[in-house]
């Protein structure tokens, strides 16, 4: 059974809604919510298998978590994590529909660090 134990971390989801040009013309993201306020249950994750993965990617990745919320239709990998309490954004590499029933979800989430 899923259970919400600690829903504490207020975040936003947010999905690209297309491109824009800025004032010089380059390509810019439009982002549009999904879902602008909601509490989720936030573990970050730790150990040797993360250790690894980290280590064993081309990319730098820092705070891996995973996080348990009431189900928000829409939410995709393509759809970003804001983090509200300090803006922090996260990219979503899994999304669970717990036992389909379309009530809670799991993500797992990544921040990308440019390095």
């Amino acid at each position: 059974m899923f259970k919400i134990i600690r829903p504490d971390t207020a975040i936003k989801i947010i999905k690209k809604s297309g491109t824009t040009k800025d004032a010089d013309g380059f390509d810019i993201d439009k982002w549009e919510d999904v879902c602008n306020h909601i509490l989720c249950e936030w573990q970050n994750k730790f150990g040797v298998e993360v250790y690894k993965t980290v280590k064993a990617s081309t990319i730098n990745v820092s705070e891996p978590a995973s996080l348990k919320l009431w189900f928000v239709p829409g939410v995709t990998p393509d759809c970003r994590v804001i983090r509200l309490s300090d803006e922090a954004v996260f990219e979503i590499v899994g999304v669970d529909d717990v036992m389909n029933r379309h009530q809670q979800l799991q993500l797992e989430i990544k921040r990308y660090v440019r390095g």
